[in-house]
């Protein structure tokens, strides 16, 4: 779909971009089939999208899977896509908002241009919500530079560590201003999320989440300082620095000094050494 053909049909049916619902169209046919091809779809998958807009991937992924259900909060949009695609057999439109939607059924992939206001929300909704079901997805430049970003260097912190307990991000190909209607001001990624199996469930992952969210509401403070002082855990500095020496982490190390592995292992620690006492933490 080119930028004249998305104008001439908000013309004719009364549409225009909602920047509160952070609607950017895609308007390259380039980028359009580059991003069917990097989703490696089959005609096995069930296809998930998020925010259709008017349909520049949607018609694709239709050809490419066994059937796509598309989640469109926009009413006038989700109209005009239920017109457009009433004579597709493998294709559902659905007017609702993605973060409130439950699926009747179960989906192998999921493809879609993100409002960028909502992004990470919507990534860990699928975390949560969408097991063994891999994502593509494209994000705000910045955003995809945190999620695959490496201990250490100044955009890595508890996006990146907390999204990587859940998938192999990679970040596929960026994409320009000028490949959207309108232009946002950002440039773009295109990014694979490969679901991995999470290193454990019940209280290790709540400490877990509880760790990432400690380390790095001290960012600039130690990790003992962190931990022992953070709004998200109630534990003695003592026990903490027992934690942190059982799992040969130095006291001096900050939060974004600290890969996943060490973030799983000092779980697994608090959790032998005494995770009751952060259950009732907020």
């Amino acid at each position: 779909m080119k930028k004249s053909d998305l104008v001439e049909i908000s013309k004719a049916y009364g549409l225009s971009p909602n920047k509160k619902l952070g609607q950017n169209f895609l308007v390259s046919d380039e980028f359009a089939e580059r991003i069917i091809a990097a989703s490696e779809i089959q005609r096995s998958d069930s296809v998930l999208e998020i925010g259709p807009g008017f349909g520049a991937l949607t018609e694709r992924l239709a050809v490419a899977a066994g059937s796509v259900t598309a989640v469109e909060i926009d009413s006038g949009l989700a109209r005009y896509l239920k017109e457009k695609f009433q004579s597709f057999q493998n294709v559902e439109i659905v007017h609702g908002d993605f973060l409130k939607y439950s699926p009747a059924v179960r989906f192998t992939r999921i493809v879609s241009n993100l409002p960028y206001y909502c992004s990470s929300e919507i990534i860990f909704r699928i975390a949560a919500d969408y097991e063994g079901c891999d994502a593509f997805l494209m994000l705000q430049k910045e955003m995809a530079r945190r999620l695959v970003s490496s201990p250490g260097t100044p955009s890595y912190g508890a996006l990146t560590v907390t999204a990587g307990f859940y998938f192999k991000a990679e970040l596929l190909f960026n994409v320009g201003k000028g490949s959207f209607h309108p232009s946002p001001d950002v440039n773009s990624s295109f990014m694979a999320f490969r679901r991995k199996v999470p290193a454990f469930a019940g209280i290790e992952a709540v400490l877990f989440h509880k760790i990432v969210k400690s380390a790095f509401w001290g960012r600039r403070k130690t990790i003992l300082t962190s931990l022992s002082e953070s709004p998200h855990m109630d534990v003695p500095r003592n026990d903490v620095s027992e934690v942190l020496g059982s799992c040969g982490i130095g006291h001096k190390l900050r939060g974004e000094d600290l890969g996943l592995d060490d973030f799983i292992r000092l779980a697994a620690a608090f959790k032998n050494h005494g995770g009751k006492r952060n259950n009732g933490a907020s």
